[in-house]
């Protein structure tokens, strides 16, 4: 058990010579584990602002993990409600936030804060003078808000995209994605049943914040099925990032459109040191614009390529510092489904960032079930999803083994270039391992590619837990790692800000305004009829970084018209 921390209450402080307006204050418990059989309880009252100094302290302290600002406007504003309702959206906004800080690795960075300490500690049991608390009280950990996961039991205490294929998005695989399909039939969210109420919420797109006239384009480092990614830099800071650019038309062709809003809602709200980050969104009458964290180091399939597999320990440290960003999304109840070489990128210190959220699924808390989509891409692929047998947090693990066995080999496990040879492979074709692999890997890797998802590793009560306890992550020092403190196996070098040396020259040598194929709606009135028809496909798609609370504490899937 870790260190937890729960609103319970509120009150209203005030002035018994009526000389300052009343001022709110929430009652928060906190419970810190003294020992197995003894665990220390004590309550602190905190008054909003306190939260947003908490806020500023710690994001100064620890600027690297990228932790998300206190919705401190957010709250106030639905304070303003003036009842009970407003208080309740409030209160959840701030429990969101608390436990975000809360989750592993962060919560360890935390409690060497002191501004985080005196937070939880000062005037502990002290209630304070004047206060009138209110009869109506939250309970401990109200239904749809994350409670603080434990650090694993190992512990030491207590980017720009490149690959934009889905693989599974065109031809005949092309079908409305089943789990989209229950989303559209759900009863809308309500407070009852522990979901945010988001009808209050100005969800429209921000006008005039940011436009591609912004950035000077420098550079294609990426090409997919749906437009490309470049190389860009912000006129008004010089800050260098990777722009997403997708053609509204092909997505709709290719049926992508709730994948790319999937996509889009997931960045806005996470936050971890080990997935790239969304920094801007912004949208034209024909594309649609992600503006992300620059990995100048490149894919990790262009650098495996290139030295066809890896030593165990460069392979070690990079499966270590994806274990941490999976453990990460699944606390937040989102599986992933679309690891491969691709998707993880390095930066310009060496370590790795996930990308490509579009795959992704919100709302799982369970290792076997709660997604029913056929999707991925083949080599990576779970046997609970080729037999489409409804499928949870189990398939990233074991796609985790899928691309562990290929950064130590060179190919996927069950590799095979027909489509339908594969997939049986996959599902009861014979796991072979090369010689020269150590015990631990090949034991590691056999009960990761467990088709049997009761019986895979991580898909304990731990979760990443127990993959972080396996003997081939025995050199791992996890609190160090997740701080980016571990010494990385290979940097790479560069020449100046700019330098795509990293980058396969497929890319790099392709010139920014390459023509597209034909569109559909090629001219003036065409790309104006392509603006209608897409208007509400695309609303509120616009994003800037400052955004990024709202969203955290507002993530549940929205309805079907915004993002």
């Amino acid at each position: 058990m870790s260190l937890n921390v729960s609103i319970s209450g509120y009150g209203l402080l005030q002035d018994p010579h009526n000389r300052f307006p009343d001022i709110f204050v929430f009652v928060l418990n906190v419970q810190q584990p003294q020992s197995v059989a003894s665990i220390s309880t004590w309550t602190v009252y905190r008054r909003l602002e306190m939260f947003e100094q908490l806020s500023q302290s710690i994001a100064s302290e620890f600027p690297q993990l990228r932790l998300p600002p206190c919705p401190i406007m957010h709250a106030a504003s639905a304070m303003n409600l003036g009842n009970l309702h407003g208080i309740e959206r409030c209160r959840d906004d701030l429990q969101r936030w608390l436990a975000h800080l809360l989750s592993y690795p962060y919560q360890n960075s935390l409690l060497q804060s002191h501004a985080f300490v005196n937070f939880i500690s000062a005037e502990a049991n002290t209630v304070p003078q004047g206060l009138l608390l209110s009869q109506h009280f939250f309970p401990n950990q109200a239904g749809g808000l994350p409670a603080a996961p434990a650090p694993s039991a190992s512990a030491d205490h207590n980017i720009g995209e490149m690959d934009m294929d889905f693989m599974f998005a065109g031809g005949d695989d092309a079908s409305k994605d089943d789990d989209q399909f229950q989303f559209d039939h759900m009863p809308p969210p309500s407070p009852a049943n522990g979901t945010l109420d988001t009808s209050n919420f100005d969800m429209q797109p921000a006008e005039g914040k940011v436009a591609l006239d912004d950035f000077h384009l420098i550079k294609v480092i990426g090409k997919g099925s749906f437009g490309k990614v470049l190389l860009v830099r912000k006129k008004d800071n010089g800050v260098v990032y990777a722009m997403k650019v997708l053609r509204k038309e092909n997505i709709i062709k290719r049926n992508q459109v709730e994948h790319t809003r999937t996509e889009r809602h997931v960045l806005g709200y996470v936050r971890h040191p080990f997935i790239v980050g969304l920094n801007y969104a912004f949208q034209t009458s024909e594309k649609l614009y992600f503006v992300l964290d620059y990995c100048a180091g490149g894919e990790l399939f262009f650098h495996l390529g290139k030295v066809q597999r890896f030593k165990e320990p460069r392979a070690q440290f990079y499966a270590a510092e994806i274990t941490l960003a999976i453990e990460y999304v699944h606390n937040l109840d989102i599986i992933y489904r679309d690891l491969k070489p691709e998707n993880v990128l390095l930066d310009e210190n060496g370590h790795i960032r996930l990308t490509d959220f579009g795959l992704s699924k919100e709302g799982i808390q369970d290792d076997f079930s709660g997604a029913n989509s056929f999707c991925g891409t083949p080599e990576y692929l779970a046997p609970e999803i080729l037999n489409r047998a409804g499928h949870g947090r189990a398939v990233d693990w074991w796609s985790l083994g899928a691309l562990l066995y290929e950064m130590l080999t060179g190919l996927p496990p069950f590799y095979c270039r027909d489509r339908d040879k594969l997939f049986e492979k996959i599902r009861q074709g014979e796991l072979t391992f090369p010689k020269y692999l150590s015990p631990a890997a090949v034991d590691l890797l056999a009960r990761l590619l467990e088709r049997d998802p009761t019986k895979r590793l991580g898909t304990g009560p731990t979760d990443a837990g127990e993959i972080k306890s396996h003997p081939f992550f025995k050199e791992i020092q996890w609190d160090l790692l997740a701080l980016g403190q571990v010494p990385v196996p290979w940097k790479p070098t560069f020449n100046g800000a700019l330098d795509t040396s990293q980058f396969d020259r497929e890319f790099t040598d392709m010139p920014i305004n390459s023509p597209d194929t034909r569109s559909t709606y090629g001219s003036s009135v065409g790309r104006r009829q392509l603006f209608r028809d897409t208007e509400g496909l695309f609303q509120g798609f616009t994003y800037t970084d400052d955004d990024s609370y709202m969203e955290f504490a507002n993530r549940g899937p929205l309805p079907p018209s915004h993002f």
